[in-house]
């Protein structure tokens, strides 16, 4: 895709951060209150900025005799708060839990609303069991407590809240970057004494397609649209609402490609428009009222790949081909003016995804981070 014709796809349309007076403020390490989406839907969302230690989104769907969630936060204290807001919104019980894929930052809270509701069904596509089974257990344990990986965390932790003081100190940066940095170094103190105790829960149940969690005020349709984020993504689809929780198939305003699926991905963006939704909660960031961010997401990663392929197929190698392409219109659409806006524009999205196109156009697996 050239210069013009990714232009024309976009348009004028523009998702920026938060004013920076705003960004400056330390929010809490916990996702904020529930913010009502539409009838029987509220959605709890991570603090409204790109932070370095995420919480994943949480949708709440109120159905007649119970309560179904979307994810379940990152820790065992964001699962304890989900299920407060829970109670503080109704007296049906939690009934299921659906975990969109195995980044930490969703099924962790499990263990915090099974302490509430322990028969509540966990739902996962069989390829998120898979990773969580190969990937997350190596990081945080399975079943139980692993006091060695929990040092290594702290030990992990610690460093890289250091690297933000210094950072926060750094006169060759902005003042803007100095000051998030030093923001992000106070809510990453607070989330990492969180994350302390942590391992997974698995998936009580499993599917390949589609799974219906039926009710006649609030139906909920999880859906395996394919391969995007990562090989085991589940899409929720509220159809009475028009309501889609789309995990981090869609993240706003900085998407996440590392190990994804380029190509794959673009169909089940397309698939995600297809369904006419009212609403769309992405896995991080605000509630979308239109499908303009989608199609911001679709044109990103056609153009991805109409620069990386050519690239590959000349034989620059993967530690290269970043350097080899100008992404100047990607980034002032995605993150304007803002300085730490393109950091993380660069370190989730652009490194990350160009590498992905590369390996895709190579004809080498992307297997999942870890």
């Amino acid at each position: 895709m050239n210069r013009l014709r990714f232009l024309a796809v976009l348009g004028a349309v523009s998702l920026l951060p938060p004013p920076l007076a705003a960004c400056a403020q330390p929010a809490p390490g916990h996702l904020m209150a529930p913010e009502r989406v539409t009838d029987r839907i509220h959605v709890m969302r991570q603090p409204d900025r790109i932070w370095s230690a995420v919480i994943g989104n949480v949708t709440i769907v109120e159905q007649s005799d119970g309560v179904v969630l979307i994810d379940s936060g990152g820790t065992l204290a964001d699962g304890r708060q989900v299920a407060a807001a829970v109670r503080s919104l109704t007296s049906r019980p939690v009934k299921a839990v659906a975990i969109t894929h195995w980044h930490n930052d969703h099924p962790l809270g499990v263990r915090g609303i099974l302490a509430e509701w322990p028969r509540a069904r966990i739902i996962a596509t069989e390829a998120a069991r898979k990773r969580m089974i190969e990937v997350m257990g190596r990081n945080v344990g399975i079943g139980r407590n692993d006091p060695k990986l929990d040092t290594a965390r702290l030990n992990s932790g610690h460093a890289r809240i250091a690297e933000y003081e210094a950072s926060s100190r750094d006169p060759k940066l902005s003042e803007e970057e100095r000051r998030e940095f030093a923001a992000d170094a106070r809510y990453m103190k607070e989330r990492l004494a969180e994350q302390m105790g942590s391992f997974v829960v698995l998936p009580t149940e499993t599917f390949r397609d589609r799974l219906a969690i039926g009710d006649s005020k609030a139906p909920v349709e999880l859906l395996v649209l394919g391969r995007a984020n990562t090989d085991g993504d589940l899409v929720a689809w509220m159809p009475r609402q028009k309501v889609v929780a789309t995990g981090d198939a869609v993240v706003a305003p900085t998407p996440y490609g590392f190990n994804s699926y380029p190509a794959d991905w673009i169909a089940v963006l397309e698939k995600i428009r297809a369904l006419g939704f009212d609403r769309l909660i992405p896995g991080h960031g605000a509630v979308q009222a239109d499908t303009a961010y989608v199609g911001r997401l679709i044109a990103s990663l056609r153009d991805v790949r109409a620069r990386v392929a050519p690239l590959a197929a000349q034989g620059v190698s993967q530690e290269d081909v970043r350097s080899k392409i100008d992404y100047s219109d990607q980034v002032r659409l995605f993150a304007g003016d803002s300085a730490w806006a393109r950091r993380w524009l660069e370190a989730y999205w652009l490194g990350p995804i160009t590498s992905s196109a590369w390996r895709e156009a190579k004809g080498i697996p992307i297997e999942p981070g870890g």
